[in-house]
């Protein structure tokens, strides 16, 4: 939804910013890039060429605008599943343990099998995302504005471009725990390392930063409990704690505890191993969003619903092949948009429209499909590799994110 706004006074500064060389990363025809900042100090120095006037004090934070949106998806993306790949039943009249089912399970989603009483795992991922586009804008291109001056017939006046390249690397450790025969808890911590390369371009003016950050992310508590048991699956209740450790000025975490609480079904035919899940994920407080021309922070996403579904296939005793689609859709998510600012009559700067990037509550869906292989190196040891590619353009959008991961279950 639109937001227009009429102030003489935005009118003014717009004007004045565009012709303004005046720069937090140091502005010129040949810029320098200025290194050793954070990613947020990064977005906010390029945002303040769209917001300097003067000397003055910014119009819009556009760069808190999309500071806060990589924020979001940075906090929010999947981190891969903490069960252990090899399930256990134990049988008490043979006193032996066998598999609970041929497969290693998903990669990223769960299955309703627990590790079997005695059983732990322990695991790291690897994930690396190279991001493309935000909300459909290619982030390398000029397809990102942050700023839009109109004259007569729709001429342009005054252009805002970012050019933005964004990189992250998680490294997630985990481990599961089987209490008894029915009840897994599970831990994962992942250590985040973003890095973001931007210019902003207005007129003539170039500004050029570059900045990166690492630290813990949000870590995630994770039980699960079998409801009912079956051969090769059954049905469970699954829950994911997400607490606010990450960083979020650094943009490593959300700064809310997100508790998501789920069923999960899964079950066995032949070598093949359905499996599915959806559930309510609630967040103690809203994400918050800067309001680029009033300057307030917003809530801009509380809550989300999640599913999960897919299949794996034991194409041996070693090896398991899996495809998985993974959903989000985050209630009042933020979303890239521009507001317009209503023309005011008469101006003496022959403006007739314009519009500035913001961030609207208009609820963020993301949903990707997974692939991905399991092999058994040695013992009880799994090698996994996986990739991730979005189907929906919705939110901070990589083609393809590759996971290699290493599971050992004792």
């Amino acid at each position: 939804m639109s937001r227009p706004r009429s102030r003489f006074h935005v009118w003014l500064t717009l004007v004045l910013l565009a012709a303004s060389s005046s720069s937090a990363l140091g502005q010129s025809a040949s810029p320098s890039v200025q290194t050793g900042l954070s990613p947020r100090q990064v977005l906010i120095g390029l945002g303040s060429a769209a917001g300097q006037a003067g000397g003055g004090g910014p119009l819009s934070n556009v760069g808190e605008v999309l500071a806060d949106l990589v924020g979001l998806e940075i906090s929010t993306a999947p981190l891969g599943s903490s069960a252990g790949g090899f399930t256990f039943t134990f049988n008490p009249v043979t006193r032996t343990f066998t598999r609970a089912a041929p497969s290693f399970g998903p990669s990223f989603s769960e299955r309703a099998i627990t590790a079997g009483r005695g059983r732990a795992s322990f695991g790291i991922n690897y994930i690396r995302a190279g991001y493309d586009s935000l909300d459909g804008r290619k982030l390398d291109d000029g397809s990102l504005r942050t700023v839009v001056l109109e004259g007569a017939e729709g001429a342009p006046l005054f252009v805002g471009e970012a050019r933005l390249t964004i990189t992250s690397e998680t490294t997630v450790m985990f481990t599961n725990i089987a209490m008894n025969d029915r009840f897994d808890v599970g831990l994962a911590v992942p250590y985040v390392r973003l890095r973001i390369n931007g210019s902003h371009v207005m007129d003539r003016d170039v500004v050029e930063g570059a900045g990166s950050a690492a630290g813990l992310g949000d870590i995630a508590l994770r039980a699960k409990w079998r409801l009912v048991t079956r051969d090769g699956g059954g049905v469970a209740l699954g829950l994911d704690a997400r607490l606010p450790t990450g960083d979020k000025e650094a943009l490593l975490g959300a700064g809310v505890s997100r508790t998501l609480v789920s069923g999960i079904w899964s079950t066995t035919a032949g070598r093949f191993s359905p499996h599915a899940s959806g559930g309510f994920e609630y967040w103690s407080n809203p994400f918050e969003v800067r309001d680029p021309l009033v300057g307030t922070t917003v809530a801009a996403g509380r809550h989300a619903i999640a599913y999960e579904g897919g299949v794996e296939w034991a194409v041996s005793d070693g090896v398991t092949v899996n495809g998985e689609l993974l959903g989000r859709w985050i209630r009042n998510g933020a979303r890239l948009e521009y507001v317009p600012l209503a023309a005011h009559a008469g101006n003496p700067f022959g403006i007739v429209s314009a519009s500035v990037a913001s961030a609207a509550p208009n609820g963020l869906h993301r949903t990707s499909i997974a692939a991905g292989v399991k092999w058994n190196a040695a013992g009880s040891a799994l090698l996994t590799v996986s990739v991730l590619i979005p189907i929906r353009d919705a939110g901070l959008r990589d083609r393809f994110t590759p996971v290699i991961g290493f599971d050992w279950g004792f």
